[in-house]
């Protein structure tokens, strides 16, 4: 089905992505009444993709996450998924993220990263020497 913009369609598929919840959607139209949106997820996608590479660009009006798997003694990751996000979208996954994570290190303990993980290169392991 091809949704052109501007329509009274585009405008609802707008409001439930702009309103997305893990399980369900709650839509605010112009009806008082929320309206529930089930979420559904067919069996491939919901046995999910595993990855330990991440990689995020950006642009002015968009970001590009890129999810990947990189394995031990492989000269390159690849690219299993990439999300095409808003900026508004990629700030509220943020959020969600980050409350989440609060969420399991209150039950789990806390999440402890090796390094620093914002100056590591891609890999496994560190040798100590700048390339």
């Amino acid at each position: 089905m091809i949704i052109k913009k501007g329509t009274h369609k585009h405008n609802q598929v707008r409001k439930i992505s702009n309103n997305l919840k893990v399980k369900e959607h709650i839509l605010n139209t112009q009806n008082p009444q929320p309206k529930k949106v089930n979420v559904k997820i067919d069996e491939q996608v919901g046995e999910g993709i595993y990855a330990n590479f991440f990689m995020i660009n950006h642009s002015q009006s968009e970001f590009i996450v890129d999810f990947g798997r990189l394995m031990p003694g492989m000269p390159s990751a690849k690219v299993k998924s990439r999300i095409l996000l808003t900026p508004q979208h990629a700030k509220h996954l943020m959020l969600l993220l980050q409350k989440n994570i609060e969420n399991f290190e209150n039950q789990h303990g806390e999440v402890k990263l090796p390094g620093n993980v914002e100056d590591k290169e891609i890999g496994f392991k560190g040798t100590g020497q700048n390339s």
